[in-house]
């Protein structure tokens, strides 16, 4: 409770007065506080923190509404733990069982705990005593913050039916649908109770619920969870959720059943209706819904299919997971189809290990398949010898599906029979596959196949005839070499008579012919030479082959059939090389870069004749890619400077070589010519430009400043020139190197000026005899960093979102400056113009820096954005000399604001009540209320300002005295009343007639204490004796800190006015110290016994 007590102090004060005044003012104290609402002693703030950790309670004080702070006292539910007196002292006082965890601090006012407990949660409350109390001070039941203790969960655990745990993240099992799960999930230790489910992904799973047991403060939960497992649990996590506000996250501990389940279905596909002999035939057994993957066995008819057994057949099985944790299982039987598949019945059977429990029947799936196949066909006999027009019977037998045939086919060697010539041949079709040759003559002989063919495809016999008829040769002339000859070479060739068709293949004679002329007939055992009987006579050999053996050769050959037609001619070429060779070039003096073209000949072309060359460069060669008469290099280069040399060749070999050297000149070429732009720093101490130029005969090389050549005199430049001798490396000719320095220290301040010393330089080369001189210009240009940045607006206003208009950044800078924009450190783009194309926000207002940079430096340049928006308002009420006043505050961008106050009536119109009195204030404005209205009133304010209107806000102002309500209205005055003034009229009469009865024992405290204190003055020293006696400081939150000060209070130290503030509550007994101090500003006479003022 806050009291507060005024007393005017004077040269002479009567004890009746004194008494007088202050009951007065603790009358009027008492009525202030019965009229506070019940509702400020709720909680004020609720804080949670970790047990363990420290926590900072605050204590508000306001100054500027309640006054200076005279002490403070921090009490735990109804204990006080410790208190703070301030002003010179300014001691602090912590319970003894608070004492090493408990501080106290001010600036601000707080109270911090150490090492949270789970017995520090409670509420707290910070009562303060103020030394002059302000009406306006509104701080009566203290300010109480309800402190909770968080313990996090030690541990979070899942256990299984038998009790045992259930790791996080594990996979238990396996198990069987259908089967019953059983888990139990325990929260230990933790505060407050927290929350426990059991859910499978986004589904809460029922359960019963949690049970819960406190120890210590501390709770464990427990929930258990019944489920029966089926085809939704597979491949789900069942999670334990817990939620408290003791942590920062949901806690979730989670585990996986490995369930099995039985197949869904299963199907066999993979030829519909019939396949093809030979074809590949790929049967895809599919098994769905199974976990773990089944087994697959395939049947053909009752027998199992084992590839082991047939290398032929493959079979391929794959299980893929798919994500609800079953499998599709997949198995391939792959073969090739043939006759013996036809009408065969293949089957699928699938099994795993919840069927084998269950013991239940495999799942199984058949298809029947057809095979259709060409004919199997064979022929007889193997062999047959026949003479020239004899009849030859060739048979040919098969078996096919389907049976009819569509085609009937022979072949000799492959090739297709006529069998429509009916003159020669009979059968060979669909109703007499059976082939008959009616004369046979050498065309006839050959191996004879059969081919049949049904609508599925051909067969053709395995087998094959072989019909001998026996003919005269028929032969042609071979080579060996197979030519042509090179004369050179000095070689042998051999001549072949090669049997072309003869029956029987052996020639026991041969002719042979030269230009169609009969050179010879072999064997000749005429001869005297026995070498030329007993030798094969296809045979025959020419020696030292030369020009005198170029002619068409040929032979004729004989058999036991007689002698065969003469074969065609075959030419024996002899090939040889041609004549010398001559060299010439045009021009006879080359240029670099252009073209030189040789030109090579020979009187003797030979034979073949010759139109091809080979050229040589500097020696090595000849160059693969050029074997024309002429050669053009082009373009002419350094390496061009050698010898050339060529020479003719054919198929007979190479002509004589001829030989050449080439004399190669340049005209003037920038070998390193002046970049356009050279930049240089203005403060640079060294300076230089180099040009090289490449030129055969020799130039010279001159500088020029703009069009000024740069004399040899002038001494703020010096020139070295160099003649660079050839360069193989980079293909470079002789040339001129000159570099144009510049002699910093002849110039003026030993530095360029940035103004004038910018200018375009020129390197000028003389021409030679192949070419005219050149030049080549930079602009050397004269940089520094930036300077004197500037912005185009210094200030810009916006209003709140909308998009303010650009900015533009300048700089003084060479080479130019590149512009970046910056913000509270963040950079917002890199143009020469600040453009915002978001709208404004009032956070955004504030200094916008341009940054203009270039490789030498930087510079920067501000400017300010002022977002400007409507304003919101806040209406308070005070009394202002002695009138009641409602005060409307408008916050917005520009503060300055007009006001509109209107009273809000029942059908929510409003009456215009004027723009109020500002008095001075640009953002306030005052209203001052009449004293004579009956009812309760809304009144609103709308602020304006040179953004617009904000919204309007309001306060809601009780109805006027009850006295003039009561005549002003026919219903009785209590009548007129609401429930809450009723309930405030009642607890103040009652709190009145309480204050009287206080008032009258503090009235008889005082005069007892006065008796006391006339008796102590006697006994008091001259340096003065404490004016209280024990016990009486026992109550105060500073007792046991400091003797309280025995000095006496004088009356010149202070105003005409004494105000002392007393904190009574429930917690501690009366204050006596006020008491002590009026005494002391009087002093009893001895003599007459009257109390006299003090003199200092």
């Amino acid at each position: 409770m806050l009291l507060a007590r005024r007393r005017v102090a004077t040269a002479m004060m009567s004890t009746n007065s004194g008494y007088s005044n202050m009951v007065s003012m603790l009358l009027a104290a008492l009525l202030t506080l019965a009229c506070i609402s019940p509702a400020q002693a709720a909680i004020d703030e609720t804080i949670s923190e970790h047990e363990g950790k420290s926590v900072v309670i605050p204590c508000p004080v306001n100054k500027a509404k309640c006054g200076d702070l005279h002490s403070i006292n921090w009490f735990k539910g109804d204990d006080r733990i410790a208190a703070m007196l301030l002003g010179d002292s300014n001691v602090t006082s912590v319970s003894d069982e608070f004492a090493n965890r408990v501080t106290v601090d001010q600036n601000p006012f707080r109270l911090i705990i150490k090492d949270l407990k789970i017995s520090d949660e409670d509420i707290y409350l910070c009562d303060t005593t103020f030394l002059i109390p302000i009406e306006t001070c509104d701080n009566f039941n203290g300010y109480r913050v309800e402190l909770n203790v968080l313990v996090p969960p030690t541990e979070v655990v899942i256990l299984d039916e038998k009790g045992d745990r259930i790791e996080n993240g594990s996979i238990i099992g396996p198990m069987q649908e259908r089967q019953t799960l059983k888990a139990t999930c325990v929260v230990r230790d933790t505060r407050p109770q927290p929350q426990v489910g059991w859910w499978r992904g986004n589904k809460r799973l029922m359960t019963h619920s949690a049970s819960y047991v406190e120890t210590d403060g501390l709770f464990t939960a427990t929930l258990e969870l019944t489920q029966e497992l089926s085809r939704d649990d597979l491949a789900r996590d069942i999670e334990c959720r817990v939620e408290s506000a003791a942590l920062p996250n949901k806690l979730i501990n989670k585990f996986r059943v490995d369930l099995q389940v039985r197949p869904t279905s299963i199907s066999i596909n993979g030829v519909e209706h019939h396949t093809v002999q030979g074809s590949k035939v790929v049967l895809t057994c599919d098994v769905h819904g199974a976990r773990p993957a089944v087994n697959l066995t395939w049947y053909n008819s009752s027998a199992v299919i084992s590839p082991e057994e047939n290398e032929l057949t493959e079979i391929r099985t794959k299980a893929f997971e798919k994500d609800d944790g079953t499998y599709h299982t997949q198995s391939e039987l792959i073969f090739n189809a043939t006759r013996f598949e036809n009408d065969m019945i293949f089957r699928c059977d699938a099994d795993n290990v919840v069927l084998q429990l269950n013991r239940e029947k495999p799942f199984t799936s058949s298809l029947t398949l057809e095979v259709l196949y060409p004919p199997v066909v064979k022929v007889s006999p193997p062999e047959i010898t026949v003479n020239t027009s004899d009849t030859v019977l060739l048979n040919c037998e098969y078996v096919a599906n389907p049976a009819s045939l569509t085609q009937v086919v022979w072949y000799r060697n492959g090739d297709l029979v006529n069998v429509n010539d009916t003159e020669r041949y009979e059968g060979g079709n669909s109703e007499n596959v059976a082939l008959v040759i009616r004369a046979t003559d050498k065309e006839d002989v050959g191996n004879y196949t059969c081919q049949l063919s049904n609508v599925i495809g051909k067969g053709i016999s395995e087998q094959q005839i072989d019909l001998d008829v026996q003919f005269a040769p028929i032969v042609e002339v071979l080579m060996i070499p197979e030519g042509p000859v090179k004369e050179s070479d000095e070689s042998n060739v051999t001549l072949y008579c090669n049997i072309l068709e003869a029956n029987p293949a052996v020639l026991t004679k041969v002719r042979w012919y030269a230009n169609a002329t009969l050179l010879k007939e072999l064997p000749d055992c005429e001869e005297t030479k026995e070498d030329l009987c007993h030798i094969d006579p296809s045979k025959l050999l020419l020696e030292s082959i030369g020009r005198g053996f170029f002619y068409n050769y040929s032979c004729e050959g004989y058999n036991a059939a007689g002698w065969g037609p003469r074969s065609e001619d075959k030419e024996l070429m002899v090939h040889y090389e041609p004549g010398p060779a001559t060299l010439t070039h045009f021009p006879l003096t080359a240029v670099k870069k252009k073209s030189v073209t040789f030109s090579c000949s020979v009187d003797d072309p030979g034979y073949p004749e010759s139109n091809r060359f080979r050229w040589l460069r500097g020696g090595r060669g000849p160059l693969q890619d050029i074997v024309t008469k002429d050669w053009t290099v082009e373009p002419v280069g350094l390496d061009s400077r050698t010898n050339y040399s060529c020479y003719a060749y054919n198929e007979g070999g190479k002509g004589v070589m001829a030989t050449v050297d080439l004399v190669v000149h340049a005209p003037p070429f920038f070998i390193k010519n002046l970049v356009p732009y050279t930049g240089m720093l203005h403060t640079s101490r060294t300076a230089n430009l180099t040009c090289r130029i490449e030129c055969v005969p020799r130039c010279e090389i001159t500088w020029l400043k703009g069009t000024e050549p740069i004399e040899l005199n002038d001494t703020r430049y010096f020139i070295k020139e160099k003649y660079v001798d050839a360069s193989p490396a980079t293909g470079d000719f002789e040339s001129m190197l000159s570099v144009l320095h510049f002699n910093m220290s002849n110039w003026p301040n030993q530095k360029f000026d940035i103004e004038s010393d910018s200018a375009n330089y020129t390197c000028v080369s003389t021409g030679n005899t192949v070419g005219p001189g050149i030049k080549s210009s930079t602009y050397f240009s004269i940089e520094y960093a930036p300077d004197n940045s500037t912005v185009s607006e210094e200030k810009v206003y916006v209003q709140e979102g909308t998009i303010p208009g650009r900015v533009i950044c300048n700089a003084k800078a060479n080479p130019s400056a590149h512009y970046s924009w910056f913000f509270n450190n963040t950079k917002l783009g890199q143009d020469q113009a600040l453009i915002i194309n978001t709208p404004m926000t009032r956070n955004d207002s504030g200094v916008y820096t341009c940054v203009a940079s270039n490789k030498h430096g930087r510079s920067t340049a501000e400017t300010i954005i002022d977002v400007q928006f409507k304003p919101r308002c806040e209406i308070e009420r005070h009394e202002i000399d002695d009138q009641d006043t409602l005060i409307c505050t408008a916050f917005g961008n520009p503060l300055e604001a007009d006001f509109s106050w209107s009273i809000k009536a029942e059908n929510d119109s409003a009456e215009w009540l004027g723009s109020g009195e500002r008095q001075g204030f640009a953002e306030k404005s005052f209203y001052v209320l009449d004293d004579d209205y009956a009812i309760a009133r809304t009144y609103r304010c709308v602020a304006n300002n040179t953004v617009g209107p904000g919204t309007f806000c309001e306060i809601e102002v009780a109805a006027g005295s009850a006295l003039y309500v009561w005549w002003q209205e026919q219903l009785a005055w209590w009548q007129r009343w609401d429930k809450t003034t009723l309930i405030i009229l009642i607890a103040s009469i009652l709190a009145l007639l309480l204050a009287v009865i206080i008032i009258c024992c503090i009235i008889i405290c005082i005069c007892r204490r006065r008796r006391r204190q006339d008796k102590l003055q006697d006994k008091s020293s001259s340096l003065g004796d404490p004016l209280t006696e024990p016990g009486e400081y026992e109550n105060l939150p500073f007792h046991g800190l400091q003797t309280a000060p025995n000095k006496p209070l004088s009356a010149a130290e202070f105003d005409d006015e004494l105000i002392y503030a007393d904190l009574e509550s429930q917690h501690y007994g009366p204050i006596n110290y006020k008491a002590a101090s009026l005494y002391a500003l009087v002093k009893k006479d001895k003599k007459t016994g009257a109390m006299n003022e003090v003199k200092t």
